[in-house]
């Protein structure tokens, strides 16, 4: 799966493999392959954004916490 930003082109990749015992259904694998695909791209796109915005050298906004 390729995924072109525009500026960006990020390539994700999701796999599925059956067990020789269960029933052979394609469409399992295929939903199953795409599906991690699809979480290998969320990540790659949240780690991406991660590092533009720390690129930009933006102040953080640090928040305590107080207990008590």
């Amino acid at each position: 799966m390729v995924l072109d930003t525009g500026t960006n082109a990020i390539t994700a990749h999701g796999s599925a493999h059956s067990h020789p015992a269960d029933t052979n259904v394609p469409e399992i694998g295929d939903e199953l392959a795409a599906g991690r695909a699809m979480v290998d791209l969320a990540h790659q796109l949240l780690e991406t954004a991660e590092r533009d915005i720390q690129g930009m050298a933006a102040p953080r906004l640090i928040t305590h916490q107080t207990t008590g």
